[in-house]
């Protein structure tokens, strides 16, 4: 018998996924059913918020920890996640006593479900602020249209950056 993938069950990937995390690094939280991956910090910083569809692995969810991301969020295979898994993960799984960063890639679902999600954060009377990151050198400016560039590498460059400033304060 031969296999092509390395899946139990594809219909439980993402989770499988998530619940691995905590096993290879025990300062990562799962809250599996928002599907959500959170670090708590020692002291108290700007906390730095990401994530997107899955099936990219070990994208968003490896970046949490110290000095990189506070929280990222989980869709499903090539989906973006829900506002409301994004606003859970802002008011309830990350510290915002200093203040929240959601870092995006420029897919129009990720667009607008963290933007949501931001604005709803934003009306609970949380300081939380939004950036969509558009570089892409495999998409030239005519393909990329009125959609733009998706944010492919960039992403995990303004992820750590910012990860690393919010650590030191």
């Amino acid at each position: 018998m031969s296999a092509k993938h390395f899946i139990n069950d594809p219909t439980h990937l993402v989770n499988t996924a998530l619940q691995a995390l905590t096993h290879t690094n025990p300062s990562v939280t799962v809250d599996l059913p928002n599907k959500i991956a959170y670090h708590s910090p020692s002291t108290p910083q700007v906390s730095i918020v990401s994530g997107g569809g899955s099936g990219h692995e070990p994208s968003f969810s490896s970046f949490v920890g110290s000095g990189l991301l506070s929280g990222a969020v989980a869709g499903t295979i090539f989906a973006s996640p829900s506002a409301e898994q994004v606003r859970r993960c802002i008011l309830h799984r990350v510290d915002k006593s200093k203040g929240v960063l959601v870092v995006v890639m420029n897919y129009t679902g990720d667009v607008l479900n963290f933007g949501m999600a931001v604005e709803k954060a934003r009306s609970r009377g949380v300081e939380v602020d939004m950036v969509v990151v558009g570089d892409d050198v495999g998409v030239g400016r005519k393909r990329g249209g009125k959609v733009g560039r998706r944010g492919i590498a960039g992403t995990c460059l303004v992820q750590k950056i910012a990860g690393a400033l919010a650590a030191k304060g």
